[in-house]
């Protein structure tokens, strides 16, 4: 199920620039939606509100997180990482890259600002060498 935006949103497009999958439209200063077809439900358009007006998929606003710094960030684990560059192809805002070279590379986060957190990069990765969480360790649920 997808996320929703409530009537008292006011068209900032923080939400529209933040989300990967570019599921969120609208012109500024009037109400946006969000397209559930491409909505993956990971959030970051929550983050962004200013307004507090988008549901998630339980029908909850949560707050928003005003430092993008306090935003979730792909922790690799680089023992299980196996360097097939999954999570690389797929971030859709370019925010990890592989290290090392042809025999033993290793996925990092090389742009922690652009990172929104989306989880696209934990669901790709078929080793379980990556795991999203807040900087203070919860993980994202």
């Amino acid at each position: 199920m997808a996320h929703f935006i409530r009537e008292t949103c006011i068209g900032c497009t923080a939400c529209v620039k933040v989300c990967p999958t570019k599921a969120i439209s609208g012109e500024r200063q009037q109400l946006h939606v969000i397209a559930p077809e491409l909505c993956i439900d990971c959030g970051a358009c929550t983050m962004a509100c200013p307004v507090e007006c988008i549901e998630n998929e339980l029908g909850e606003i949560l707050p928003r997180i005003r430092k993008r710094t306090d935003w979730p960030k792909p922790v690799i684990d680089p023992v299980n990482c196996t360097g097939c560059q999954f999570c690389v192809d797929v971030c859709p805002f370019h925010c990890l890259e592989l290290e090392g070279d042809a025999f033993q590379s290793v996925a990092v986060l090389v742009d922690s600002k652009s990172c929104v957190g989306c989880g696209l990069c934990e669901e790709v990765c078929a080793k379980d060498a990556i795991d999203v969480r807040f900087p203070s360790g919860e993980q994202v649920a």
